[in-house]
């Protein structure tokens, strides 16, 4: 009878949560937000983490990027895939890609000239 008991409440559990997940998955992804993105590397050092700014790079819905991390700006282009991620070419940029990831307007970045592997960057306003 216990085991009864226990296995209704179980099966009750999943019919309960079952909706609720597929109602989460279906949400429309958040759009692009066209401005600037502040971008930080990380790395692994003597037990800690270290963050060092990486300057910043602003998109605009013309699909052309800027990066002001150097003392003039390189310029190039950009698309978005189905994922929502950037696709850049041209540029310091040249090649790489933001890959949105679950933070709402955060995208982890990769490009072939990057000095440490991978940068965060976030969007920091217009």
């Amino acid at each position: 009878m216990k085991k009864r008991l226990l296995l209704a409440a179980i099966g009750s559990a999943f019919l309960t949560l079952a909706p609720a997940g597929s109602w989460a998955q279906a949400a429309p992804k958040a759009p692009l937000k066209y401005g600037k993105y502040g971008c930080t590397a990380s790395k692994y050092r003597g037990g800690m983490v270290e963050y060092t700014p990486r300057g910043s790079f602003t998109i605009s819905p013309d699909g052309t990027y800027f990066y002001s991390g150097f003392e003039k700006p390189s310029k190039g282009k950009f698309s978005v895939d189905k994922d929502g991620n950037l696709l850049f070419a041209g540029g310091y940029f040249d090649k790489g890609k933001a890959e949105k990831i679950d933070r709402p307007d955060k995208f982890f970045l990769v490009f072939p000239t990057i000095p440490d592997n991978r940068w965060t960057c976030a969007y920091v306003g217009k």
